[in-house]
């Protein structure tokens, strides 16, 4: 489910998502993260909170904006390891 924003004053209702303890995090713009891989986070991705997603807008986690922004464009979602930003592609 990957969305396109017109514009840098676009935004969309976004989800952050947490596996366990194990300094994972993941963004998606679908409140369930039904679209991020169960296989990596195999205990389940655990809901975090909600927060509006856009350029001008910060991820309420330590990651750049962007590199959310570039992930939820081509997959549907961003996956990374605190500290670690990784990209996430299907």
């Amino acid at each position: 489910m990957a969305f396109a924003m017109q514009t840098d004053t676009d935004s969309v209702q976004a989800y952050l998502f947490e596996c366990d303890d194990e300094k994972l995090y993941a963004v998606s713009i679908d409140p369930h993260g039904r679209n991020i891989p169960r296989s990596a986070c195999p205990e389940g991705w655990r809901l975090k909170t909600g927060f509006v997603l856009g350029v001008h807008e910060p991820v309420p986690a330590e990651i750049d904006t962007n590199a959310v922004l570039r992930g939820i464009r081509n997959a549907g979602y961003y996956i990374w390891r605190e500290g670690v930003p990784r990209g996430s592609t299907r």
